[in-house]
């Protein structure tokens, strides 16, 4: 077994300056306060990344939303075209205003009538 040796260390107990404790105390509180106010800010953060990621997982689904509204929209508006080519929509009636000339010309020549630039067909 070894031998072993014992050293004595003589410790030594200073009273400190009640200016230099309070400097520290107050230092120390003051890191105290910061640590908090950085697990608020780390907490505040987090919520909002997440109501971020919820902001965008609803506006993707607004944005398919709207794509298959309109689509949906079109082809209503195209079997209309059909039957009232060129025929305006008054939505707060609920009727079409086409002309029927326009129809039976189109059935002679076997092909659709091409819409004028600027022709609106849905008139709200």
């Amino acid at each position: 077994m070894a031998k072993e040796q014992k050293q004595q260390i003589e410790l030594v107990t200073v009273q400190l300056p009640e200016e230099t404790v309070t400097t520290i105390k107050q230092h120390n509180d003051k890191l105290n306060e910061l640590v908090n106010t950085f697990g608020q800010l780390h907490l505040r953060r987090k919520e909002l990344e997440d109501g971020m990621t919820q902001l965008e997982e609803n506006l993707l689904q607004a944005e398919e939303d709207f794509k298959n509204t309109n689509n949906q929209m079109q082809e209503e508006l195209n079997v209309l075209e059909r039957d009232y080519p060129r025929g305006q929509i008054d939505l707060q009636e609920g009727t079409v205003t086409y002309n029927p000339a326009i129809k039976e010309q189109i059935s002679q020549s076997g092909g659709a009538a091409p819409l004028d630039e600027g022709d609106n067909l849905i008139k709200e």
